[in-house]
């Protein structure tokens, strides 16, 4: 990941759970894991080594933005 791009990710987050993120903002990267920014403006850490697919999109896109 690069700071200041967005992704949809899939992690683990136990032995036998998966979890996924769509357009988060990576905002700080150590040596073990990324901090994320969801859309909301909350904040979210995800281990290196936990990350199964990663995928940059290009901009954000919200889907209800353009439903009526």
């Amino acid at each position: 990941m690069k700071i200041g791009k967005i992704y949809d990710v899939v992690f683990t987050t136990g032995r036998y759970e998966i979890e996924y993120e769509r357009g988060v903002k990576c905002i700080k990267k150590t040596p073990q894991s990324y901090r994320v920014e969801r859309a909301d403006g909350t904040t979210r850490l995800i281990g290196q080594d936990c990350i199964m697919e990663l995928k940059e999109v290009a901009g954000f896109i919200n889907p209800r933005a353009g439903a009526k």
